[in-house]
């Protein structure tokens, strides 16, 4: 019982680093994506609808 406890108190500060890199990983990811949905959210859901529908008319335009 006495290893058991030792062992446990010996990989302690190995889990809680894991555990700090695991979770700064983590914010740095959610930052990544916070800043990548921002660049789509300068315009709404249906403005980017009326731009893709008149890009699509002025292809058409283009090729005729």
């Amino acid at each position: 019982m006495a290893q058991l406890l030792q062992n446990i108190y010996n990989l302690g500060p190995v889990l809680a680093m894991i555990a700090i890199a695991g979770a700064a990983a983590g914010g740095f990811w959610l930052v990544v994506e916070l800043k990548k949905r921002s660049a789509y959210t300068r315009y709404s859901q249906s403005d980017r609808l009326f731009l893709r529908r008149n890009a699509n008319r002025l292809r058409k335009m283009q090729l005729h």
